[in-house]
């Protein structure tokens, strides 16, 4: 196959899967802030541009921004110049998938998470019209934070895009892919659970906004732990730049891709599931601020034993990378 024709593949597919992916998380998450906005003029029809208001913000700074970054990414890679176009070979069309990869499945997650602060605010606005301010100002943060993962995402993207290497090899092959697929899954389940733990929060601050600084701390303190697995997917792709001496071979292109693929998906349940302890316990500490450190300590103790899957994960990725 020519240069020419190995170098549109990679572009087409690495774009494709980019957008593609990245734009589901987005779409949805800003269907969830719609909908609640508009539940939320059922119940305060004479709230209009207040909860239009929170809708449109909910809905800009979830999935709008981050649908923002796969469109970057998918642009780079159509339109940036190969390293060196008379060389390109499948590490090229590896590294364009990989990048897609990694931006895609990353920000999907944030953007789905997204959705569940934008669509609580709207709910808390809807309760308490007056506390607009404080629970919007909430929203907004509890978004940029579940957009952590999606930045850890770009981050990798970015390096695949600017350290390509022309012709083929199966190990760059299986570094690039694998990064791509550690980093993305990765970063899918954490800007998923993200979201969810600042979902809880702002319902709590919109129920109970007397007790909006405590439930707030909390929060961050919930959607901090939820971004454990997508540092440890980070970690495995910075590994994996590191391994370009392995011996060349099939066997070498399986442990890349094993250990990306074990390190990425193994922290999409994690990152869930502690948004979701993160989410009750939200809840709880804004209806019951005087148990604030025994519910703080619960949520800990639950999300630390919910991410030993991820643990587990990272373990057998570098596992396989060193040993096997």
């Amino acid at each position: 196959m020519e240069p020419q024709t190995l170098e549109a593949i990679g572009r087409i597919f690495g774009a494709g899967i980019a957008v593609g992916l990245g734009g589901i998380g987005a779409g949805i998450g800003m269907g969830m802030v719609a909908a609640s906005g508009d539940e939320g003029l059922m119940r305060q029809p004479t709230q209009n541009n207040a909860m239009v208001r929170t809708m449109l913000i909910g809905q800009a700074v979830g999935g709008g921004t981050v649908s923002v970054f796969p469109l970057v990414i998918a642009i780079l890679i159509l339109f940036m110049p190969a390293t060196d176009p008379e060389m390109v070979g499948g590490n090229f069309v590896a590294t364009m998938i990989g990048a897609g990869l990694a931006i895609g499945l990353g920000s999907f997650g944030s953007g789905l998470g997204c959705g569940w602060p934008g669509a609580t605010a709207c709910d808390g606005v809807a309760r308490n019209p007056r506390k607009i301010t404080p629970i919007t100002l909430r929203m907004v943060i509890g978004q940029a934070v579940a957009q952590s993962p999606t930045i850890f995402a770009m981050v990798i993207a970015l390096l695949l895009l600017f350290t390509q290497q022309p012709g083929t090899d199966v190990v760059h092959i299986g570094i690039v892919l694998g990064a791509g697929l550690a980093i993305g899954a990765g970063a899918l389940g954490p800007g998923i659970g993200s979201g969810i733990a600042a979902g809880g929060g702002i319902t709590g601050i919109g129920k109970w906004p007397q007790n909006q600084d405590v439930t707030f701390r909390n929060m961050l303190v919930a959607q901090a732990v939820c971004q454990t697995p997508a540092i440890f997917g980070l970690l495995v792709a910075f590994v994996l730049f590191t391994r370009h001496a392995m011996e060349p071979g099939w066997t070498s292109l399986a442990q890349l891709l094993a250990a990306g693929i074990a390190a990425g998906f193994g922290g999409i349940g994690a990152g869930i599931g502690s948004g979701f302890a993160g989410e009750t316990a939200c809840e709880a500490i804004a209806a019951r601020v005087r148990s604030e450190n025994v519910i703080l300590r619960t949520m800990l103790t639950g999300q630390a034993v919910s991410q030993t899957t991820a643990v587990y994960a990272l373990v057998i990725a570098l596992v396989v990378l060193y040993i096997v």
